[in-house]
């Protein structure tokens, strides 16, 4: 069995909110901050991404082999004064949430 691994980092934008971890465009999960989630899957091809609201990540086309582990790191890109922009990142990929194969 292959394994995600979705490492989510602490910050205070979003806190207090859960990204929902989609798979293949089904929601298979929710990541708190700070939290690692593991999901183990079958050997296969798949797309991966996050979700806060109507905002998403990247998307990330993987191929899984049996044992693979594939490691994700997540969060937002706003951070220090980029916080003050948060409204206007509400429309852009990979900004307000991000998540980045590691």
């Amino acid at each position: 069995m292959a394994q995600l691994v979705f490492k989510r980092e602490s910050q205070w934008m979003s806190k207090w909110r859960k990204f929902d971890i989609y798979i293949n465009d089904n929601k298979v999960e929710e990541i708190k901050d700070g939290e690692i989630i593991n999901i183990d899957k079958e050997p296969g091809e798949y797309v991966v991404k996050l979700k806060i609201d109507w905002v998403e990540s990247a998307t990330h086309e993987i191929r899984l082999k049996s044992d693979d582990i594939i490691k994700f790191q997540c969060g937002s890109r706003l951070k220090g004064w980029k916080i003050l922009n948060a409204s206007s990142s509400m429309n852009k990929v990979d900004e307000f949430v991000y998540l980045e194969k590691k």
